[in-house]
């Protein structure tokens, strides 16, 4: 419980936070506004999964069939690694291959094979994979038709074997015609050689027999290389398993669309629950009020969720709390003289929670008053009931004298008077200290109503309190309205949380200034009431 400053002038509450800054960023955790928002977002996760089993319901079956096929390093690859390779060379190669598997050249010819589908088509059904630490594609088509998967597949593995065939061999004939070519061109130089080395000098002589023989050893490779590739035989690959009978491929994605679904709507109810708590930008808890600059000196128990739905709240809940407020408020050293209850939204002072305060420290023993700062002017016929206003206005008035009696027989109520423009000029700090000092001195513990702590009247009050509660309602009360009453400057603050429930605030009606029934309820006649104050 915040301590208070007992000197008449009040003293200015030490802040860390500068008076045009906000206390808290604005931030919500995301855990706690889904907390508080759990409803739409359990709605937002079951609206996603079932938009998600709708959708697979729509969507059309689709099977797929894979044929596989092993690649033997061919001639016909540019990319073959050597026998020394390293294995990023053989995946570059296997790659390779899967692109050309997927091509417009390889697909070309199976459309030729299979009308009426086009290469277009055909590149929107077909997949080619290579699975790792292997020297196998995989290649599997979908459609709509199973019969017709299974067909496209293996047509398309035996369009890309053929197509590798032909590769290789157009690189093979390539490679002979190079080494004819290479070979004619050495019998010419060969046969210009062996003619030079018959005539000339015998220097020029040894010079063309040692070329001759240069050129007939190079001949000997070049037939060696050329009878090589003649003969070579290399397989371009084969189908190691055929296109089998296509599978249902929807079945797995008709599975996973709900579960997307509900993690898309749970996606989405965090981001509407985020946004919401940050819209509406409430305190919930003590420790959300805490957190803004306030400490909380008592707080209502907030029901659990089941018993809000269940409308089960304790209806003791609120007296609790006042009373265990009372013992903290009492337990000061040295004890509070004035206690000023405002609120920190509306326009209207907290009357219902003030009341309990005053009526519960009366109840404890105490001679309490409870101040009015709002209301109209009261009184029956021609003469109006004089109060605080007055009192504020005339020096000449006895504070003592304008008390109203209550049913409690320790509680009395100065009533408001009904302030005009004029004197709520008055309401400062250091004016309603010096009016109330007279009932502190006669050994009354005031509380007084605050006006709302965004007026200059309640800051005014709550700086001549020794102790000022700022009342809270839970879900209601915004972030920002806590923060602008933790920077009110003046005795000590603390904060009374009450929640929106029926139990969490008094049940009984607010008397009114100068009700005729409140008046004619008490025990206490005026003339005692105004010799046990003198």
């Amino acid at each position: 419980m915040p301590t208070h400053q007992p000197s008449d002038q009040p003293t200015d509450r030490p802040s860390d936070v500068p008076a045009d800054e906000p206390t808290s960023s604005g931030r919500v955790p995301t855990a706690r506004a889904v907390r508080h928002h759990l409803a739409l977002v359990v709605v937002a996760v079951l609206l996603g999964a079932v938009a998600g089993w709708a959708y697979a319901g729509t969507m059309t079956t689709s099977y797929t069939s894979t044929a596989r096929v092993l690649v033997d390093p061919a001639v016909g690859n540019p990319f073959v690694p050597t026998p020394t390779a390293v294995r990023q060379d053989e995946l570059t190669s296997l790659e390779t291959e899967a692109q050309v598997a997927g091509s417009a050249e390889v697909l070309a010819s199976v459309a030729r094979q299979a009308p009426p589908w086009t290469t277009a088509g055909l590149a929107r059904g077909l997949l080619v994979t290579v699975p790792p630490n292997s020297q196998v594609l995989e290649i599997s088509f979908t459609a709509t038709d199973p019969a017709v998967a299974r067909r496209i597949a293996g047509l398309t593995a035996d369009a890309y074997l053929a197509n590798r065939a032909r590769r290789s061999d157009a690189v093979n004939a390539a490679r002979v015609h190079r080494v004819v070519t290479q070979t004619s061109s050495v019998v010419t130089d060969l046969r210009a050689a062996t003619a030079a080395a018959q005539q000339g000098t015998p220097a020029e002589r040894l010079f063309q027999t040692q070329l001759a023989t240069a050129l007939r050893n190079e001949l000997v490779n070049l037939r060696a290389q050329r009878t090589a590739l003649e003969n070579s035989d290399s397989p371009v690959g084969a189908v190691i398993t055929p296109a089998g009978v296509a599978q249902d491929a929807t079945s797995l994605v008709a599975l996973g669309l709900p579960v997307g679904g509900g993690l898309a709507g749970l996606l989405v109810g965090c981001l509407l629950a985020l946004a919401l708590e940050r819209f509406r930008g409430v305190v919930r808890s003590p420790a959300e009020v805490a957190e803004l600059g306030l400490p909380v000196a008592a707080a209502v128990p907030q029901p659990s969720p089941w018993a809000r739905v269940l409308r089960r709240e304790d209806p003791e809940a609120f007296g609790d709390t006042v009373r265990r407020l009372r013992a903290a408020v009492l337990e000061q050293d040295p004890r509070p003289d004035i206690v000023a209850v405002a609120s920190c939204d509306g326009d209207r002072p907290r009357s219902e929670v003030c009341e309990a305060v005053a009526e519960s420290f009366a109840r404890a023993g105490h001679r309490v008053v409870l101040v009015r700062t709002d209301g109209p002017p009261i009184g029956g016929g021609l003469v109006a009931q004089e109060g605080l206003a007055q009192a504020l206005e005339y020096d000449r008035l006895d504070v003592l004298e304008l008390l109203l009696p209550s049913v409690e027989p320790l509680l009395c109520l100065l009533p408001s008077g009904g302030f005009t423009a004029q004197q709520r000029e008055l309401m400062v700090a250091a004016r309603l200290r010096a009016v109330l000092r007279p009932l502190v001195e006669a050994g009354n513990l005031v509380v007084v109503e605050s006006p709302t702590v965004h007026r200059a009247e309640g800051e005014a009050v709550l700086a001549a309190a020794d102790l000022g509660l700022v009342v809270v309602v839970a879900g209601r009360t915004r972030r920002a309205d806590v923060a602008r009453a933790a920077r009110v400057r003046g005795g000590s603050l603390g904060a009374l949380l009450v929640g929106r429930g029926r139990a969490s605030l008094p049940d009984h009606p607010a008397p009114v200034d100068g009700d005729p029934a409140a008046r004619t309820r008490t025990a206490v006649p005026q003339q005692q009431l105004t010799r046990r104050h003198r």
